[in-house]
C-alpha cells in the first residue's frame, strides 16, 4: 500500500488483506483506545465491538479484542448487530464507546472500522482528527 490510511467521518474502509491489514486495524484500535481514555476520563473504559457479517469479520474481531485487552479496555463482544443496535447498546448500557467492524454497502472484499463515542454518536470531526493524530504516533 502507498497510501498512508485515514480515518473519515464515515470510519475506514479498505479491502481486506491489501488496504486494510492487520496492523491498520490494531493501529486505529490503538488510537480509538488512547481517544476513549482521553474522553471518558477512565483509564479502563469498555468499548462495545458490532460486526456486520462479512466473512473477514472475525479475524478483524479478533485483531481489536487482543489490542483492548493489552491496554486494559475491557472488550464487549456483541458479535453480528447492526450498526442501529450498537448504537443503542452504547447508550443503554453506559459503554464508554464501540468499534463497529463493517464496510457497508462496499462489496464483500471491502471491511472497515466505525468508531462510535461515549454519547452513542459516530466520531465528529475533531474527533477523527485526533484519532488520526494518536494513529500517526502508535
Amino acid at each position: 500500500m502507498t497510501t498512508k490510511p485515514k480515518l473519515n467521518v464515515s470510519g475506514y474502509r479498505g479491502i481486506w488483506g491489501d488496504t486494510l491489514t492487520d496492523e491498520i486495524v490494531a493501529k486505529y484500535t490503538r488510537a480509538f483506545a488512547q481517544f476513549t481514555k482521553e474522553d471518558s476520563g477512565k483509564e479502563n473504559p469498555t468499548i462495545l465491538l458490532g460486526r456486520d457479517g462479512r466473512e473477514s469479520g472475525p479475524k478483524i474481531k479478533k485483531v481489536i479484542i487482543e489490542e483492548l485487552e493489552s491496554l486494559g479496555v475491557s472488550a464487549i463482544d456483541g458479535d453480528i448487530l447492526p450498526t442501529p443496535t450498537v448504537l443503542f447498546a452504547v447508550r443503554k448500557h453506559g459503554y464508554d464507546g464501540a468499534i463497529i467492524i463493517t464496510a457497508s454497502h462496499n462489496p464483500t472484499e471491502y471491511n472497515g472500522l466505525k468508531f462510535v463515542n461515549k454519547e452513542a454518536l459516530f466520531t465528529i470531526k475533531k474527533e477523527v482528527e485526533r484519532i488520526n493524530e494518536l494513529y500517526d504516533h502508535s
